[in-house]
C-alpha cells in the first residue's frame, strides 16, 4: 500500500464537512438504533476516549445517520467510488443533522483515488480505546464533538472494520 496523503484528505473530507452542514432540513424524529452487541463494544470504547479527552456527554447511536454509515461501508469497501455522485448521496442520507462529521474510520489513498478502512474491531474494548489514539485529527475532533453516531461493522479482505458517522444535533422542525 502506498502512502496516504493526509493533507488531501484532510482537505477532502472538510470540503465534505462545510457542505453537510449547510445541508439539511428537519424531519420527524427517528427511535434509537438497535445495537449488535459489537455496536455497543465500539460505543463503549468511544465513550471511554471521550471521557479520557474531558468530555462528560456520551454519544448517542443514532437511527437516523444508519444510511450515511452504510455509504461510507460501500465506500470503504470499493464497492462505490467517492465521486461527485457518493458525496451528494452522503449529503441525502445525512440530510436532517447539525455538523455532520467526515466519516470516522476511513482514509483516502492519493494514489489510487481509493477510500480505504482503518478502524480495525477487536472485542477487547480497552484496544479499541487505544486504537482511536492512532485516528487523524479530524477523526478525533469528529468523535470529541459529536453527540450522536451511527456505527457500522462489516467485513473485508478477511478483516473486522467499523467505520462511524457522527453529528452534533439534529434540526429542528
Amino acid at each position: 500500500m502506498k502512502e496516504l496523503n493526509r493533507r488531501e484528505f484532510l482537505t477532502l473530507t472538510g470540503a465534505a464537512v462545510v457542505a453537510l452542514s449547510l445541508a439539511g432540513c428537519g424531519g420527524p424524529s427517528a427511535p434509537p438504533a438497535p445495537t449488535t452487541s459489537k455496536e455497543a463494544k465500539v460505543l463503549e470504547a468511544i465513550n471511554k476516549y471521550r471521557a479520557a479527552a474531558g468530555v462528560k456527554e456520551t454519544l448517542i447511536l443514532e437511527n437516523g445517520l444508519k444510511p450515511a454509515a452504510e455509504l461510507v461501508v460501500k465506500i470503504a469497501k470499493g464497492e462505490m467510488a467517492y465521486d461527485e455522485k457518493a458525496a451528494e448521496a452522503f449529503d441525502k442520507a445525512a440530510a436532517g443533522y447539525i455538523d455532520v462529521g467526515a466519516p470516522i474510520g476511513i482514509a483516502f489513498d492519493k494514489d489510487t483515488g481509493n477510500m480505504m478502512p482503518v478502524c480495525v474491531y477487536t472485542e477487547t474494548v480497552d484496544l479499541l480505546v487505544n486504537n482511536l489514539s492512532m485516528l487523524d485529527e479530524t477523526d478525533q475532533t469528529n468523535l470529541k464533538s459529536a453527540s450522536l453516531i451511527a456505527i457500522q461493522l462489516f467485513e473485508y479482505g478477511g478483516v473486522k472494520y467499523w467505520v462511524a458517522v457522527a453529528a452534533k444535533g439534529k434540526v429542528k422542525p
